[in-house]
């Protein structure tokens, strides 16, 4: 390192960059960063310790950069004032240090301005880029068309709309009348608001708070964001919502306080679901208008590909529907499907964007499918990412929608069967306070636990270059979780506190005097507000509700279902041998519920392997069933086998009857399933193994719609081996010390170690992952349906066309596609395939090795099977083809990949 002598001189200067256009795109920065020195404040000037260097990670020009808005650089002069190279130190006579800034970059998230020891950073707005135009099309309009123009991003996040919040003013709470005089909260039993439930049926979560946090995903927060905002709704007796990017293996002890959210990508290994509080369906989020999200692939790293089951440092997208159920009317079969999964006493929640004009009614639609909880996503609801235009243009207030949904609810007597939880531009106590006076249960904020955090909307949360370490994971380090975590505790108690003392002051005393009392008045100039609030008489805006029986969809809970049904349970039971039994549905003389309640309890008195004989269409067969082996003779209803894990599934035709009864399966069959294997002697519907994590499928013949939805790219062993036993009744203070001792064991290996280094330790697991593997034989019936292996994140794909249909398949073949394969045997027109895929028609030597396996299993399987006489000749011949020469079936096979994918081994 470079000595220098004594009399060098050192100079300190600020500069700015120099702008990169000129005339109508030279936009300016929208934030002037402006830095003082010595000069201009003695003694609160810049010092050059480079603190703003290290804070500032926001380019959005240069992101690989890592520099940000500020850079220091250091320069070696000569005495008289050239440049000279470090090394020629006796010509040195002035070491020059130069702070960079570049405002163009700055997002105003202020960590620079709140890191700089000596408080000589000031970031203001720039009005050479806010004052431009005139009123009718000022700064905003310009320099959207200027920026779309340049050919920039139009995506952004954690907006807050287009107008001014709706929440802010113009509402007044009713003072307290005469005969319910104000009370004193701090003194006497009045406005408590604890030890609420969530839920209202079987299923309930005692809530020690009526404030929650809102689903925020692990991959679009840090680690250890994720982890303050999960302390803290532990201490704070509330569930922890977790968004649908599951969670991480050392924040599972925890799994009894978090709601896994499902959303339209289905992201997870699904495994140990009976541990978790519940799960919340997404059908939608505001800030997107029932659009899918997207992942970008830098921020898809080998340990969010761990967590999520799919190929890393690939784009991931989520469909904008939710696939499972494409109506009002299909919602109870999937209710049904996660209470056989889950049990009777976990959550099912639904979250749902009130964008839609009948939103009443799909309140109310929701409550009688049985669901446990609503979640209004209202306007003003933030997100991750999302298009700019609909993050300025989103959906109603949220007052207003909750007491749509609590009037429908009560005009159709459903309101006591489920709760309301309201989120969407909920600012602060009175906002909250607000909302439950309108019909709300509970209120969620989710931008105001991240402000705790350091966030200040400035809108970089989908570049992943967060300076506070929020949403930018390489960062996450600056946030230490248990003193963020106690933060945002001190923050809620300060509202409820808030709350309490409102509720009081009406005269109430408890929590359910609050919801839906709405005791309150709009005075403002929105004239829906207006009209639904303000200039109604008081009786009139509460309106009168005749109270209906409740017509809501209520599954029979399982011990109530033993006990009515004893007989008949043990008329079946009694013939369990060993660890097999074998139960005849006598085709309806078995209910679908039933069924699954009896092999819950066969399991339970420690059957292994079952027989189910004579099965006409019973739904949820498997579904939450912990067992070796299932063979069903006969046809599979809806959503049977769903979640299954480790299990082997044999489906065979029935031939006893007068009538063959097919081996077929219905919609949704298979789906978010990680079998050890599952072998159908028929024909698969619409939906089969949709959102699949795992595990070897094998179809004699063809299959529907969206087959392979979704598919995964297999489950790590590091999820198989997880022990979260000692955790189920563990208390609060015991998990969270192994929560924080554990990530403070992550902290230390981080600490070694660079961003890039960590990350890729997770790479070595994913490796040894297996990815499901899904075999059609394709019958001479039909061809395979559209939409095959839409959105695919992984797996394989394959179609033997034993029948040599010229044409085998649908349209909009692997359309979404970003890891995986398919093989299909036949002619694909270029207009049948998807979006963003192409097409090989070659295989390589590995390609030949996986094909072989998999042709020569699948011919073990079904060659002794009965399916059908046609259908037994066509595979006969088949497999004699395959025997005599093999290469005239594997010329026949193309290979369809993501455009960007390696067309390399898939095995």
């Amino acid at each position: 390192m470079l000595e220098y002598k004594k009399e060098i001189v050192v100079k300190r200067s600020i500069r700015y960059t120099e702008p990169t256009d000129t005339g109508i795109f030279a936009q300016g920065a929208k934030y002037w960063v402006k830095v003082t020195d010595d000069a201009e404040e003695p003694g609160r000037g810049c010092v050059h310790c480079a603190t703003c260097v290290e804070s500032c990670t926001h380019n959005l020009t240069k992101p690989e950069s890592g520099m940000g808005v500020f850079s220091m650089e250091t320069r070696y002069l000569d005495a008289d004032g050239s440049r000279v190279e470090p090394e020629e130190k006796d010509r040195a006579a002035f070491l020059e240090k130069i702070l960079w800034i570049n405002p163009d970059e700055c997002c105003n998230c202020k960590r620079c301005v709140k890191m700089c020891p000596q408080r000589a950073i000031k970031v203001t707005h720039n009005p050479d880029y806010q004052e431009v135009g005139v009123t009718l099309s000022g700064s905003e309009v310009i320099n959207n068309i200027i920026s779309r123009a340049a050919g920039k991003s139009t995506v952004s996040s954690a907006h807050l709309g287009k107008y001014p919040s709706k929440m802010d003013q113009d509402w007044l709470i009713d003072a307290a009348e005469i005969l319910s005089p104000q009370r004193d909260h701090l003194h006497e039993f009045a406005g408590q608001m604890r030890k609420m439930t969530l839920g209202k049926r079987g299923a309930r979560f005692v809530c020690d708070t009526p404030i929650f946090d809102v689903h925020q995903s692990y991959g679009s927060n840090s680690h250890e964001a994720i982890l303050a905002r999960m302390t803290a709704s532990i201490k704070l007796g509330r569930p922890f919502f977790t968004g649908e990017g599951y969670i991480h293996p050392d924040m599972m002890p925890a799994a009894k306080h978090c709601i896994l959210q499902f959303g339209s990508g289905g992201y997870g290994p699904w495994l140990e679901l009976d541990k978790f509080a519940g799960i919340s369906m997404k059908y939608g989020q505001d800030a997107k208008k029932g659009k899918g999200g997207r992942l970008q692939d830098k921020k898809n790293d080998y340990e969010i590909a761990l967590l999520r089951c799919v190929e890393a440092l690939r784009h991931l997208t989520a469909p904008n529907p939710q696939h499972l159920q494409y109506s009002i009317e299909e919602l109870p079969m999937r209710v049904e499907s996660l209470r056989m999964l889950l049990g009777d006493d976990k959550l099912i929640g639904a979250d749902v964007y009130g964008t839609a004009w009948n939103f009443p009614e799909i309140a109310v639609a929701i409550a009688k499918a049985g669901f446990d909880y609503i979640t209004i996503k209202a306007g003003d609801g933030s997100t991750g990412a999302a298009h700019s235009v609909d993050l300025k243009n989103r959906g109603l207030n949220v007052v207003y929608l909750t007491h749509a949904a609590d009037l429908a609810l009560r005009r159709e007597g459903l309101r006591e069967d489920i709760s309301v939880i309201a989120e969407g531009g909920v600012m602060d106590s009175f906002h909250a306070f607000l909302v439950m006076l309108a019909g709300a249960d509970f209120v969620g904020m989710g931008m105001r636990h991240l402000h705790v955090l350091g966030c200040t909307l400035c809108q970089r949360c989908h570049t992943g270059q967060c300076a506070w370490g929020i949403t930018s994971r390489p960062y996450g380090h600056r946030i230490d979780p248990e003193t963020a975590g106690d933060s945002i505790v001190k923050m809620v108690h300060s509202f409820h506190e808030d709350m309490e003392g409102l509720s009081a002051g009406l005269g109430m005393s408890t929590h359910s005097d609050v919801v839906g009392s709405r005791r309150f008045r709009y005075h403002g100039s929105d004239p829906l507000l207006f009209d639904t609030f303000g200039q109604k008489d008081f009786p009139k805006q509460v309106q009168t509700i005749i109270m209906k029986e409740s017509r809501s969809k209520v599954f029979i809970p399982e011990k109530e279902a033993s006990e009515g049904l004893r007989d008949k349970f043990e008329a079946v039971l009694s013939k369990i041998e060993g660890d097999s039994l074998t139960i005849d549905i006598g085709f309806d003389q078995i209910e679908s519920l039933e069924l699954n309640f009896m092999m819950k309890e066969a399991v339970r008195r420690g059957v292994k392997k079952f027989f189910l004989d004579n099965v006409m269409g019973q739904r949820v067969i498997g579904t939450g069933i912990k067992c070796d082996e299932i063979t069903v003779r006969g046809l599979v209803g809806n959503h049977s086998f769903a979640f299954v894990n480790g299990t082997k599934i044999n489906v065979i035709p029935n031939h006893s009857t007068v009538t063959t009864v097919p081996a077929n399966a219905q919609v949704g069959v298979a789906n978010t399933a990680n079998p050890g294997e599952i072998n159908i002697a028929g024909d698969v519907s619409d939906l089969f193994a949709a959102y699949s994590v795992s595990g070897t499928y094998r179809v004699a013949k063809s299959g529907g719609v969206r087959n392979l939805l979704l598919m995964k790219a297999g489950v790590p062993e590091e999820w198989r081996n997880i022990d979260t036993e000692r955790f189920e009744n563990a208390p609060k203070d015991e998990i969270l010390r192994e929560l924080i001792m554990k990530y403070q064991r992550r902290r230390a290996v981080r600490s070694r170690m660079k961003w890039s280094d960590f990350v890729k330790l997770a790479e070595a697991k994913l490796k040894k992952r297996k990815p499901p593997v899904v075999v059609y034989g394709l019958g001479g019936e039909r061809r395979m349906g559209d939409y095959f292996m839409e959105y695919a994140q992984g797996g394989i794909g394959v179609v033997l066309n034993v029948a040599d249909i010229a044409n085998p398949i649908g349209y909009y073949v692997c359309s979404g596609m970003t890891a995986g394969s398919a093989y299909i045997r036949g002619e694909i027109l270029p207009e049948q395939l998807g979006a963003g895929v192409r097409r090989l028609d070659y295989l390589t030597p590995e390609d030949r090795s996986f094909l072989k396996k998999q042709i020569e299993e699948f011919i073990a399987r079904f060659i002794d099977v009965d399916i059908d006489e046609k259908y037994n000749a066509q595979l006969k011949t088949f497999a004699e083809t395959y025997a005599k020469d093999p290469e005239r079936i594997f010329s026949g096979f193309c290979k369809i990949i993501p455009k960007a994918a390696p067309a390399h081994n898939n095995e």
